[in-house]
């Protein structure tokens, strides 16, 4: 009985550890045949492209010519200029704010005519100086026919004279004689030098009449505004048959155009005066490309086309100046417009993006492909096996986009640029889209 609860209890004790081997075999066998799924990523094949980094800025907009123009006396308005196209000249509608205005040109001494104001006084002078004017020529023209006579008067004078010496010398007339034809030469040698002083007064007159009528016609110019150059009319603080009284105590260009006669702004090129911190000015150079826009999305959108669109301007940093504002620790940078400058206009507040470092065939990266680890920057690349392997990088200089890879990469390398924040090192991938990189920022 004894014997048999023995055999009993062997064979229990053989079955479970008979059990607990085909469970630790069953356990083994299932650790090696399970492996977690590739992770389904997308990945760019990195190519060689440009790059541009970047500086950002604000600033007013303010037109490159810009007349404030005034009379030069007070008077009474008594013409407002039309239309160039002399359209509604026949209706009388006079230049107001918005409408464009021609300068002087090759053919045209003076631009298009804008106003004027009572001139009746200033024309009755350049009348009179006109008349004393004719009267100074007719006396020069006397003048210098006088010159002729005299001369002409003292060649006969020294032939009769010398014809006269020789008979003298001969004997053949007297003293007397020979001293009148001697005198009458050396007064014909006087009336020369007198007729040229009366020339010469005759011209100096002239001249001094002339002067009075340059200064008396710029006075009457002064009572007429002109076009001084292609542009539109941008204020226009002035109507027919009111009275102007010129400004005075003006100091700004604020007070200048709310007190001018006529402010004409020529709207095809535009200056921007930018504050730039002292960090981002260090990389911008006189030359540099600019783009401008009211706001930043309208640029931001433009990037793909190459800054080509509707709403953005193109122009160059004109100056940096080398010295730091006092007040916000800032440099001033300013900014010319290039072509077609429509989408801005004076006095508007835009947004500058200043390209201040530009390169060519240099390997580069969406900002998205790149991960860090303790302030350093790595991606995963895809080997031929589909498994990824962990790359440290050298990053360049920064675009809107894309970055930089100094080192790290090479052209042609599979890099994850979505999923990969669930990959660990040499996991297994599923490539969904694989995308080129390159081209142009």
């Amino acid at each position: 009985m004894k014997f048999s609860k023995v055999v009993v209890i062997s064979l229990v004790l053989a079955g479970l550890a008979l059990a607990g081997y085909r469970i630790q075999s069953s356990g083994d066998s299932a650790a090696v045949v399970y492996e977690t799924p590739p992770v389904r990523v997308d990945v760019m094949q990195v190519a060689p492209g440009e790059l541009s980094a970047w500086a950002f800025a604000e600033g007013t907009v303010e037109a490159l010519q810009k007349a404030f123009l005034n009379f030069e006396q007070p008077g009474k308005v008594v013409h407002i200029g039309t239309l160039a196209d002399g359209s509604s000249s026949a209706e009388g509608s006079p230049l107001r704010e918005g409408v464009r205005v021609f300068g002087p040109n090759d053919d045209v001494r003076l631009g298009q005519l804008l106003a004027r104001i009572d001139n009746r006084e200033n024309t009755a002078e350049v009348v009179a100086l006109e008349a004393r004017l004719q009267s100074a020529r007719e006396r020069r023209k006397e003048a210098e026919a006088g010159v002729h006579m005299a001369q002409n008067d003292k060649q006969q004078a020294e032939k009769d004279f010398a014809r006269i010496e020789a008979i003298y010398k001969k004997g053949v007339v007297s003293r007397d004689e020979y001293d009148r034809y001697r005198t009458g030469m050396l007064n014909a040698q006087v009336g020369v030098e007198a007729a040229e002083s009366s020339l010469q007064a005759a011209r100096s007159e002239e001249k001094g009449v002339a002067a009075d009528l340059n200064r008396a016609t710029v006075n009457l110019e002064k009572t007429s505004l002109f076009a001084p150059f292609d542009g539109v009319i941008t204020a226009m603080n002035v109507l027919q048959d009111n009275y102007y009284y010129p400004p005075a105590g003006i100091s700004t260009n604020r007070e200048r155009e709310a007190t001018s006669a006529i402010v004409v702004v020529d709207d095809s090129r535009y200056e921007i005066s930018l504050e730039v911190a002292e960090a981002e000015a260090r990389s911008i150079q006189e030359g540099q490309p600019v783009y401008l826009a009211q706001d930043d999305r309208i640029l931001y959108d433009s990037v793909d086309e190459g800054f080509d669109q509707r709403g953005v301007v193109k122009g160059s940093v004109w100056s940096v100046s080398p010295a730091l504002s006092l007040q916000n620790r800032s440099r001033q940078v300013k900014v010319r417009t290039e072509g077609d400058a429509q989408a801005i206009q004076d006095g508007m507040f835009v947004r500058a993006w200043i390209a201040t470092e530009q390169k060519t065939d240099v390997l580069t990266l969406p900002w998205q492909a790149i991960s860090f680890r303790d302030g350093k920057p790595y991606v995963f690349v895809v080997k031929p096996d589909n498994r990824v392997e962990l790359r440290w990088l050298s990053i360049g200089i920064q675009g809107l986009l894309n970055l930089e890879v100094v080192d790290g990469l090479h052209n042609g390398d599979r890099v994850v640029v979505r999923g990969q924040h669930l990959l660990p090192d040499d996991s297994s991938v599923n490539v969904i889209n694989e995308l080129k990189a390159g081209g142009a920022e």
